[in-house]
């Protein structure tokens, strides 16, 4: 990679997204309001006083104190104010009697819909007692208990039930509860503990030997039904890393893999294989150190680990984000939840963009101040800002974009109860802040999209699609440098990332990653101006010095490897086979290709009839792993015979990440 050859016009609109998503979002109108004050006398103001100062920390300092410009900062700061959607007693009580109606209609997903709307905006315990004397929650998971039951959904009635309890639902005289509670462990195969609560209804309903037989008939019909009832639901874990163990350089790196260059190397610090690798092995599967939710998906996922929602698990005191569990949900609210809770809907108002948001996350999940500024160095030393690039104008947006999260956080009691409402910061608040604003900018350059797998057909290979639904920060997978054509895959399993190879890779050639720009769906121009203006650089990978053609353009067949040991040139495939005996250019050997003619056609057939395992079947028919099998020995039987690009190849590299992909973020619409 070489030094930025910039699109000014293009870069300058590449930052602004990277800064702003919304237009109308009333952080344009405060930059506005704060840019006024640049014109006339004070019009060289960013370029001969902020543009001067030497640090994040006193860029940020200089805003709140320089008179051109601390007023309206601070006037606009002052009225910075909880906005969030609340709880509404009424209004779940409302929704849940609907889903008692559905459900004696037998419309059990739409119940679900509305019992679900009646978990997520019914107040605490207590909070209400004009409605349901307190207990608008613990009756609104009573009756989504009463769905899942219905939907023979075992595991998500009982802790539905057993999290009504917590929230006061009388139990201990409760027969109708334990009658709920021996079908949850009916359902779910816990006979022992069924009997169990069916003897506590029992007693509970004064011996109602009627009433003891029916619910016994009931739980021999649930079994039944369940077992006749295959579960659509598929446990994931992350996969084995390649090699002995984990790196110890890289966090959730494989020992396969090690960290080559320098920060004073043009290309920086960057990942290299430390012994052969074959195509599909694992070679990273690294938790995101911050990551977010787009705010779209704030309905559909867990605002935690991003998995889809089925049994949403409400915040306490906001309803604006849902979490999958009880578990994800305390997580949240013990660590960065609880500062964004009741600044979450101002946020998306200001129009600032999702890598605010997890420049955001980075500081609040630490949880004090103490720990954001003990992480900051490391996280100064792992991501590069380029600061020194920065346009002043975009630099002081995004000062000003620190600003306005500063704010947020002061108000969230952050560092504590204030001493003062006045929004200019103290000295560790201006820390942090220099932290916040660092996070500003080197997110531009190291965040990753998390992306799921949409099926909405009968084959899950012919109707996927990818939905990015998050943003990730990685610190070992920012390590990895950029090519058009990249070695690995990369897929998710909930905010962790999963790396594959996707072609083999010999021990001490650099392991490249892919930032967006393909050259199979992108011509070199337009790769090259995308790199330049979103990650300021100008890539010089072997796509981009040949110029290899997109995928509809590229020639029937590859260029073959030379057979002749160390040597790797690159043949002109022979048009007849009179013309595979040649003698190399660059060796000087006499060669014959007619093994490498063969490996080819060999690598074209195991793609081919891979790829066949994966699609046009009945979705049980799909051979998944065999054709993952099939294609790594394509693939790695391709690299022997020949030179990239290869079509039939390239499919095959695509057809793997899909296979990875399905084992990791995948739902079915």
């Amino acid at each position: 990679m070489t030094s930025i050859d910039n699109d000014p016009l293009f870069t300058s609109l590449c930052n602004e997204k990277t800064l702003q998503s919304q237009k109308q979002g009333f952080f344009n109108e405060f930059y506005q309001s704060v840019a006024e004050n640049f014109t006339g006398k004070s019009a060289r103001w960013l370029q001969d006083v902020y543009q001067k100062v030497p640090s994040d920390k006193e860029r940020l300092r200089l805003i709140y104190e320089d008179p051109v410009v601390a007023y309206e900062v601070q006037g606009t700061l002052e009225h910075v104010e909880p906005v969030f959607r609340g709880k509404d007693a009424k209004f779940s009580w409302q929704r849940r009697e609907q889903a008692l109606k559905l459900l004696g209609e037998n419309k059990l997903q739409q119940a679900l819909i509305i019992a679900c709307q009646a978990v997520m905006r019914a107040p605490g315990q207590g909070v209400d007692r004009y409605i349901d004397k307190g207990l608008t929650l613990a009756l609104a998971l009573w009756t989504r208990a009463e769905v899942f039951i219905r939907q023979l959904d075992g595991k998500r009635a009982l802790q539905d039930l057993q999290l009504a309890a917590k929230c006061g639902l009388p139990v201990k005289q409760n027969a109708d509860y334990y009658a709920r509670v021996a079908k949850c462990y009916a359902l779910i195969g816990e006979n022992g503990r069924a009997e169990v609560a069916a003897k506590l209804f029992h007693q509970l309903s004064g011996h109602n030997n009627y009433a003891l037989g029916r619910l016994q008939e009931d739980l021999e019909d649930l079994r039944v039904l369940k077992q006749e009832t295959p579960s659509a639901e598929v446990e994931r874990s992350l996969p084995k890393l390649a090699g002995e163990g984990e790196n110890g350089e890289i966090l959730g790196a494989s020992s396969k893999i090690k960290l080559a260059g320098s920060k004073e190397d043009p290309r920086g610090r960057y990942v290299v294989a430390a012994a052969d690798l074959g195509p599909g092995e694992v070679i990273l599967t690294e938790p995101a150190y911050a990551a977010c939710l787009h705010a779209k998906y704030y309905g559909t996922h867990c605002s935690a680990c991003f998995s889809r929602l089925i049994a949403p698990v409400a915040c306490p005191d906001c309803c604006g984000v849902a979490f999958c569990s009880v578990t994800c949900r305390d997580k949240a609210c013990a660590t960065y939840h609880r500062f964004e809770c009741q600044y979450l809907d101002l946020m998306i108002g200001s129009g600032m963009s999702i890598l605010c948001h997890v420049a955001l996350r980075m500081v609040t999940q630490a949880g004090t101040p103490e720990k954001v500024l003990e992480e900051g160095k490391m996280l100064r030393d792992t991501f590069c800002a380029h600061t020194e690039h920065r346009d002043p104008e975009d630099h002081f947006k995004r000062t000003l974009m620190t600003a306005f999260l500063l704010r947020c956080l002061q108000k969230a009691e952050f560092f504590g109860r204030r001493t003062t409402e006045a929004p200019e910061p103290t000295e560790q608040e201006l820390e942090v802040g220099a932290v916040l604003l660092s996070a500003l900018q080197s997110l531009q350059f190291n965040a990753h999209e998390v992306y799921e797998t949409r099926i909405t057909g009968e084959h899950r290979f012919d109707t996927a699609k990818v939905q990015y639904i998050g943003v990730g920060i990685y610190r070992g997978a920012s390590m990895f440098n950029h090519e058009c054509y990249p070695g690995v895959t990369r897929t998710f399993l909930g905010t962790a990332m999963i790396l594959h190879t996707s072609r083999p890779i010999p021990a001490g050639a650099v392991v490249p990653e892919n930032y967006g720009p393909h050259f199979m769906r992108q011509p070199k121009a337009i790769r090259q101006r995308n790199l330049r203006s979103r990650y300021w650089f100008k890539c010089d990978c072997r796509a981009c010095a040949e110029d290899w053609p997109q995928m509809d353009k590229l020639p029937a067949k590859p260029r073959l490897r030379c057979p002749t040991e160390g040597c790797g040139n690159a043949l002109a495939y022979p048009s007849k086979p009179s013309q595979r005996n040649a003698k190399c250019n660059k060796c000087k050997q006499q060669i014959n290709l007619d093994a490498n003619v063969k490996m080819l056609e060999a690598s074209d057939q195991l793609c081919t009839t891979g790829a066949e395992m994966m699609a046009s079947q009945p979705l049980e028919d799909e051979r998944v792993d065999e054709a993952i099998e099939l294609m790594k020995k394509g693939i790695a039987l391709f690299a022997q015979a020949a030179h990239p690009p290869h079509k039939p190849t390239l499919v095959a590299e695509e057809s793997l990440r899909s296979c990875f992909a399905d084992k990791g973020n995948a739902n079915r619409y």
